[in-house]
């Protein structure tokens, strides 16, 4: 176990605190800082967790998705993936939270293709967090609410209507505090790992 250094606890004092108030920026820009502290593979576990946690219900949804499952095991069994990724998939998966899951997904294949800095690995990495962590909180709020979701994935609908029901999901308490929950576990992992390098 090795000690943190000033700035890592800093960094982890924020990342609570902005987690607290729900400041996804500075929660995206403070868990990039601290992920730049690992080796990128170490930094990718902090994200599988949250990719493992989404999948029971992405398979309940679509059990015949078999490339989604196939993809995730094979980056994380080898740290390893194609190079050329069904981008297009997204929007073939309109249940509540699945098209942030399978975004996930894809950056996490991102996370170990070779045409990425390291840098650009860290980002990936971050948006497989946020986009897993976003599918968690959709699914939460509008698996009982399929008619509010269908419409906001319309993209047809009245968009001033879309806004107010995503501001109602955003506002919710539950969401709130479940959003809350979940970046504060990433937190503890992230200062597990740190503590373990």
């Amino acid at each position: 176990m090795s000690e943190l250094n000033e700035a890592q606890r800093q960094d982890l004092a924020r990342l609570r605190s902005v987690a607290k108030e729900r400041q996804w920026t500075d929660l995206q820009d403070t868990l990039k800082r601290l992920l730049a502290n690992l080796e990128p593979l170490i930094a990718l576990q902090v994200a599988a967790v949250q990719i493992e946690a989404f999948m029971p219900i992405f398979n309940a949804y679509y059990p015949q998705a078999g490339w989604v499952r196939e993809l995730t095991m094979t980056v994380m069994a080898y740290a390893s993936a194609p190079d050329e990724l069904p981008e297009q998939a997204v929007n073939q998966f309109p249940s509540p939270g699945c098209g942030n899951y399978v975004i996930a997904v894809l950056d996490l294949a991102r996370c170990v293709q070779d045409k990425y800095s390291t840098f650009e690995r860290y980002s990936h990495i971050v948006n497989v967090v946020s986009n897993a962590i976003l599918a968690r909180l959709q699914h939460r709020y509008f698996a009982d609410r399929p008619g509010e979701f269908t419409f906001i994935v319309d993209l047809e609908g009245d968009d001033t209507k879309k806004a107010k029901i995503y501001q109602k999901f955003w506002r919710n308490a539950d969401v709130a505090q479940f959003d809350t929950q979940l970046w504060l576990a990433v937190a503890d992992d992230v200062e597990a790992k740190l503590k373990q390098a």
